[in-house]
């Protein structure tokens, strides 16, 4: 009762500090900071990054891992994506936060993220490091680790979603990266919503990856970039070109590695491959109607951790 009672007390704070995160708040241009999701982990710790695979490819009822990252982030304490994926092909059944905000001494972080299992194809993570005394992050890492079950076969995007769902250029859901000051990190337009470069990825299950799709060196090295062909993914979004190779099943695509491409940029699909229609009104409602808590909880957690922090 007393564990209950303590997380009622928790969302009910949440509820009322995540009010300010609706207003319009300060922004913070980061050169360099990106997010994305990496399909195959492979190579990846929790502070470091290898190649970046934009897809993978793996059999039914498989259970594998895809990690989403960010790169050349400066006093990171707070996060909040969305998780957009083909419920009918994959299914999200765990999650691991402890890893990029849980190397600093001190961290103290937190599972801000929905419950699981999760097949409905969209599903909200993100974390709060409520370490003391503070220790915000800085540099490029494993932000999660999703652990994926294949239920179905396909082609299933694997992507950070950024949503306009009544077409009024301001945008619903999306990435939101706060620092301790609650400035929002990669937001050049104050609406709190990161804005900035976003990688996303594919998963194929019971066949080949699409050509194109070749693991890439992860974001923000210094290889100079070359041009490619600008393939179509499952989502409607853009993947940059490389060596178009098959690859087998329950394995990353595996090319001789390009030089870095341009990234995809942020999605803003109207449907997914399963029909789901991301302007449904009732879709919406279910993450934004349905309360302050569920769109703005990281933004309500960073302002209750620097209060924390200041005493006040």
């Amino acid at each position: 009762m007393k564990t209950v009672a303590a997380l009622a007390a928790v969302m009910g704070v949440m509820a009322l500090v995540a009010l300010a995160a609706i207003l319009p708040g300060r922004g913070s241009a980061q050169e360099g900071l990106a997010v994305g999701v990496d399909a195959d982990p492979s190579g990846n710790t929790a502070t470091s990054l290898g190649p970046i695979d934009q897809c993978v490819s793996v059999a039914k009822d498989d259970k594998f891992q895809v990690d989403v990252f960010i790169t050349d982030v400066n006093n990171l304490l707070a996060w909040e994506t969305y998780f957009s994926f083909d419920g009918s092909i994959v299914n999200v059944t765990d999650l691991d936060v402890d890893l990029f905000q849980a190397a600093n001494a001190n961290s103290d972080v937190f599972n801000a993220s929905e419950s699981l299992p999760s097949s409905g194809g969209l599903y909200r993570l993100g974390a709060i490091d409520f370490g003391q005394p503070p220790s915000p992050d800085s540099g490029s890492g494993v932000l999660a680790r999703l652990t994926l079950k294949a239920v179905g076969a396909g082609i299933s995007p694997a992507i950070l979603l950024t949503l306009d769902a009544d077409n009024d250029g301001k945008p619903d859901l999306g990435t939101r990266l706060k620092d301790p000051q609650e400035r929002s990190l990669g937001d050049s337009n104050g609406d709190g919503i990161f804005d900035g470069t976003v990688f996303n990825a594919q998963i194929a299950v019971d066949r080949d990856c699409p050509p194109g799709s070749a693991a890439t060196p992860s974001p923000g090295t210094a290889t100079p970039a070359v041009p490619g062909d600008n393939t179509p993914t499952a989502n409607g979004t853009e993947t940059p070109g490389a060596s178009t190779t098959s690859s087998p099943t329950s394995q990353a695509t595996s090319t001789p590695r390009p030089a870095t491409p341009a990234p995809t940029s942020t999605a803003r699909p109207s449907s997914d491959d399963d029909g789901t229609n991301w302007n449904s009104p009732g879709l919406v409602a279910a993450y934004v109607a349905a309360g302050v808590v569920a769109t703005l909880a990281v933004g309500g957690l960073a302002l209750l951790g620097a209060r924390r922090r200041g005493g006040g």
